[in-house]
């Protein structure tokens, strides 16, 4: 096995035993055992933990930003679906700062965490807000609507949703929350008649105030 494909290894495996127990639960030991190598092995690739959690962050950062320039550079594929692909990143990114080992990384390297936090802003909240301002522009978005706001719904209804501890009280699966997030987001609550009452509703509340 090549050097670069052990490293690899070790990497999937400690992500997996980090989600699932814990970072600071989980030992270099472990780590060694569960992969069938000696620890002298592993300690050739990584000094620590936290040698392997920086590297952890750093490959994914990597994902994420291949994803994001591969996807705003692509110019066949229609805006809305485009939209839907970097959305449906945004949920499997969410889930995967979930969970024990992200709790402990707040708690035991928040230096890590807060970069974490400030790359996910920067890259990925960031873009899909520029990406929601280019449906505005081109006609298919409203103009009355912030996008940080949209962004920040979005965000926030992946994290409260799409939980083990929240679906479990819920009869849907996970990719059917995402579904009836993204069908609320695009489409709204309203039908098109429910559209016309909330408006004249709302025109109704103007007038009142203005008489006031």
């Amino acid at each position: 096995m090549e050097e670069k494909e052990i490293k690899q290894k070790i990497l999937h495996k400690a992500e997996d035993m980090f989600q699932r127990f814990g970072f600071s639960k989980v030992t270099m030991e472990e780590i060694a055992n569960s992969l069938n190598i000696s620890k002298k092995t592993l300690y050739k690739h990584f000094s620590n933990k936290e040698h392997i959690l920086k590297e952890m962050v750093h490959l994914n950062k990597c994902e994420v930003d291949n994803f994001i320039d591969e996807l705003m550079n692509d110019k066949s594929t229609p805006f809305i679906e485009k939209l839907k692909k970097f959305m449906n990143f945004i949920a499997i990114i969410s889930k995967k700062l979930e969970g024990t080992m992200v709790h402990d990384i707040m708690k035991s390297h928040p230096e890590i965490w807060h970069d974490i936090e400030q790359f996910r802003e920067n890259r990925a909240y960031k873009n899909l807000s520029n990406l929601i301002k280019d449906g505005i522009a081109s006609g298919i978005f409203r103009n009355d609507i912030n996008t940080e706001v949209v962004v920040l719904a979005y965000v926030s209804a992946i994290h409260t949703l799409i939980n083990p501890e929240t679906l479990s009280k819920l009869p849907i699966s996970a990719d059917q929350a995402f579904g009836d997030i993204l069908k609320i987001l695009f489409e709204g609550l309203f039908t098109s008649d429910g559209r016309k009452k909330y408006r004249n509703t709302i025109k109704n509340e103007t007038l009142g105030e203005i008489n006031l």
